[in-house]
């Protein structure tokens, strides 16, 4: 048996054995949500001179919740990712003068970067927190675009995502 056949025959087993489960065991199933609770949007208004002067503009603060509920009483580690969905801002100005950190100030400033793709990235991971069934936790990112005395623009603005992701120590 080739190892592409194997794998398949695993898949097609695990399949098999989680549609085999008691429907009580299937309804027992976690689910975890990541909620935006304010300032859910990334644009900037046209800066000021001393704005200019500082070297950057401050934006809005996002807050969101996490929440998980169901399934078994076991330690998940959930981390929150941030990331935009464009390589600019508008304008020509790269996602890389769009920085950001948590509210609390537990992080450095950092670059946002333009993909939440891939495996979790400390330098797109706003918070971890360790949880169980029926834990949830609150926070922010604030945001911030570094100026240029060459930004003359109207606005700035991007799409920001945010990804939650839970995995078992």
């Amino acid at each position: 048996m080739s190892g592409r056949a194997a794998r398949a025959s695993v898949v097609a087993c695990a399949l098999a054995a989680v549609a085999a489960r008691p429907a009580a065991l299937r309804a027992q199933s976690q689910t975890t949500t990541l909620t935006v609770t304010g300032g859910s949007t990334s644009t900037f208004a046209q800066p000021a001179l001393a704005d200019y002067a500082a070297g950057f503009i401050d934006g809005p603060t996002i807050t969101f919740n996490v929440s998980l509920a169901g399934g078994p009483a076991k330690t998940h580690t959930v981390s929150v990712e941030i990331c935009a969905t464009t390589a600019t801002l508008g304008s020509g100005k790269a996602i890389s003068k769009l920085m950001w950190q948590p509210s609390d100030a537990s992080k450095p400033w950092q670059s946002m970067t333009s993909s939440c793709a891939g495996a979790v990235d400390p330098a797109r991971t706003i918070s971890t927190a360790t949880m169980t069934k029926g834990d949830s936790f609150s926070a922010g990112v604030k945001l911030r675009m570094i100026l240029d005395w060459t930004d003359n623009a109207a606005s700035y603005g991007t799409i920001v995502a945010m990804t939650v992701n839970v995995s078992t120590p």
